[in-house]
C-alpha cells in the first residue's frame, strides 16, 4: 500500500533573495541624494540659459514676422516696445492709414520677464517699421537692437546676454555673449 503524504511540496528556492533589506534602501536612496545635490546647480544653470534663449528668440521670431505681414499685406508694420508697471512689453501694430498705429489682428502683447535687464535701443523712439519691401525705415547702424542679460548668468560666469540686431534690410540677427 502506498503512504500518501500531507505535506506541502516544497517551493524551488529563487537564486535572488524576494525583497532589499532596509540598510540596502537606505544606500540607495542615500546615492540619488547625494547625486541630487550635485547636479541641482547645473541643472538651474540650465534652466536660466534656457529661459533666456527662449525670450531673446521669441523678439527674433516677432521681428520676423512683423517683415513678413508687411511684405505680404504691403502695409507698412512695426514691432513696438514699451514698459508698464516696471515690465517690458511688446507687439506687432500695423499702420492700415498714415499715422494711425493699431494691434495686428489675432496678435497679442507678449512680456519678457522681470529678472532680465532690457535695453532697448532703435532708431524711433522705441519701434522697428517694417516697410512693404521688407526694409527697415529710418534704419541707424547705432540704434539698431535688443539685448536681454541675466544677472544670476553673470554671477556664474556664463554667457550672460542676448542680443537681437536687425538691419536696413530687415534682416535679424542673433547673438550670444558674456556682456563684457
Amino acid at each position: 500500500m502506498k503512504r500518501i503524504s500531507a505535506r506541502r511540496p516544497r517551493r524551488a528556492r529563487s537564486a535572488f533573495p524576494s525583497g532589499f533589506t532596509l540598510f540596502e534602501i537606505i544606500i540607495v536612496v542615500a546615492i540619488i541624494g547625494i547625486m541630487a545635490v550635485a547636479t541641482y546647480p547645473s541643472i538651474r544653470n540650465m534652466v536660466e540659459i534656457r529661459s533666456l534663449d527662449t525670450a531673446a528668440r521669441d523678439i527674433l521670431s516677432t521681428l520676423q514676422v512683423a517683415k513678413w505681414q508687411a511684405v505680404n499685406a504691403k502695409l507698412n508694420h512695426r514691432v513696438r516696445f514699451f514698459q508698464s508697471g516696471g515690465v517690458w512689453f511688446y507687439r506687432i501694430e500695423v499702420e492700415a492709414t498714415a499715422g494711425t498705429w493699431t494691434l495686428k489682428p489675432r496678435q497679442e502683447e507678449k512680456s519678457i520677464s522681470t529678472g532680465y535687464t532690457v535695453a532697448v535701443t532703435l532708431p524711433t523712439g522705441l519701434s522697428i517699421t517694417f516697410l512693404p519691401t521688407g526694409f527697415v525705415t529710418g534704419f541707424d547702424s547705432t540704434k539698431n537692437q535688443v539685448t536681454l542679460s541675466s544677472a544670476k548668468l553673470a554671477l556664474l560666469g556664463q554667457p550672460n546676454r542676448r542680443v537681437i540686431r536687425f538691419f536696413a534690410s530687415g534682416s535679424v540677427q542673433y547673438l550670444k555673449d558674456s556682456g563684457t
